[in-house]
């Protein structure tokens, strides 16, 4: 077993716990038996141990229950699909993905594939996940969550491609498609209907709110590089921020896991300077709403650290210091 010991992640941002937590985790267990999603009951204990639907009570603290179930059943869908993709992506297969990414997107389309989404329970359960996000955001939030979600997917299929031959990227472009490739970019759209909080249009154009969301995104997948990277090693999987600095820098390995805590730390800085460039070059009747967009962004940060290492077991391999 790989084990590592990191330097504790700067996080200074509130956190707080869903209170419909333990509710929302009943209806998603049942939820998957529903749908079939997993069949087998041991795998799905190990799924469970996991606490899933406590990554998004985390992060979407003011949930209201509808809108906790819905949230918790993405994630829930995700993760299940997302160790699905390692097992396809290890082997450099990815038809199968691009086939099920395009009867995704004509769900959002509003096209319908009924012999399709027939034989497939993710399809089944993205169906029935968009219809309850439907009643919870307006067109111009589904356009913007559509657009986040297509880009997910370009990056995972980046990923496949190249999971293999790590030589033929470089530190740069897996930096660009990360957030992507772990879904964090839509998961700041997803906030907003989750914690009710909604921009005026033009805001989600300005260049200050996109590099907000871009830093909540980006220091998340970071976060996430460095508690999972001992796992991904053992799996043979070296397309995680610590290892590409590693590989890429030829620095050793308590090295690489120090420059890529740099990372995350000097991109939490930058969000909170952006944050306070943005309120005071705003006009005061826009400050107490974006006050609320920038404290939803700090409760998703704060939620992916506390959740990974106080609530799952998923990276059980991790000794955290200081």
């Amino acid at each position: 077993m790989v084990t590592a010991q990191l330097p504790g992640l700067s996080c200074p941002f509130p956190g707080n716990m869903n209170p419909f937590v333990k509710k929302s985790d009943l209806h998603t267990a049942s939820w998957v038996r529903k749908l079939n999603l997993v069949t087998d009951h041991s795998v799905w204990q190990g799924y469970q141990q996991q606490k899933f639907t406590w990554m998004v009570a985390r992060m979407f603290p003011n949930a209201s229950l509808f809108a906790l179930n819905i949230a918790s059943d993405f994630n829930t869908l995700l993760f299940l699909w997302d160790d699905e993709i390692d097992r396809i992506s290890g082997d450099g297969h990815s038809e199968g993905f691009e086939m099920l990414v395009r009867r995704i997107l004509d769900i959002l389309k509003g096209k319908s594939n009924p012999a399709a989404e027939a034989a497939s329970p993710i399809l089944i359960a993205m169906r029935d996940i968009w219809k309850r996000m439907q009643q919870l955001g307006d067109t111009p939030w589904q356009q913007r969550f559509a657009k986040s979600l297509q880009a997910a997917f370009t990056a995972n299929s980046w990923r496949m491609q190249h999971v293999t031959d790590l030589n033929a990227i470089s530190l740069e472009e897996y930096m660009e498609y990360r957030p992507g490739i772990g879904g964090a970019n839509f998961f700041v759209d997803l906030a907003e209907i989750m914690e009710n909080v909604h921009l005026p249009e033009h805001y989600y154009a300005d260049p200050l709110v996109k590099k907000l969301a871009a830093y909540c995104s980006r220091t998340i997948c970071w976060a996430n590089d460095i508690f999972s990277f001992p796992k991904e090693l053992e799996q043979g999987d070296e397309l995680n921020l610590v290892m590409m600095m590693k590989n890429k820098k030829q620095l050793p390995l308590e090295d690489a896991i120090t420059a890529a805590v740099a990372v995350h730390d000097n991109e939490i800085q930058e969000f909170l300077h952006t944050a306070e460039v943005l309120l005071a070059l705003s006009p005061a009747s826009d400050r107490p709403l974006l006050g609320r967009y920038i404290l939803m962004l700090e409760h998703m940060m704060e939620g992916n650290i506390s959740w990974s290492t106080k609530d799952t077991i998923r990276y059980n391999q991790l000794q955290l210091v200081g």
